[in-house]
């Protein structure tokens, strides 16, 4: 049977929240998980970089964390952060995220159009 959007239910949108800290890049859910996602590296230019461990997903030439932050927010999918939350331990114990940039954002559990096995970033 063919996965028709109308059948699928309504979509939900979910909170999360990205941290910029210690030279990693952190991102917490509802349920207050924090988990350790990816490197935000400061380049010799002065430039910010990121890079995700799960995907090795890049980006990079953002002027301030929060840029990069933000470009990291635009090409996140629910299913695959979702996925990091279940597949990653807690790292809350040990991290101090006192004076960390902070990005709080929203996403859809599907995108219309995204079929519900996509698993990809």
């Amino acid at each position: 049977m063919a996965n028709n959007d109308s059948t699928r239910g309504p979509v939900r949108p979910q909170p999360f929240t990205l941290y910029a800290a210690n030279g990693r890049i952190y991102a917490s859910n509802r349920d207050q998980k924090l988990i350790d996602v990816g490197a935000l590296t400061r380049e010799d230019s002065g430039s910010f970089s990121w890079l995700l461990d799960g995907n090795q997903q890049r980006g990079s030439g953002f002027f301030t964390e929060e840029t990069a932050l933000g470009d990291l927010a635009e090409k996140l999918h629910f299913l695959w952060l979702d996925g990091q939350f279940t597949a990653v331990a807690d790292a809350r114990e040990g991290v101090n995220l006192e004076g960390a940039t902070r990005l709080d954002i929203v996403l859809d559990e599907l995108a219309p159009g995204e079929r519900i096995y996509d698993a990809t970033v």
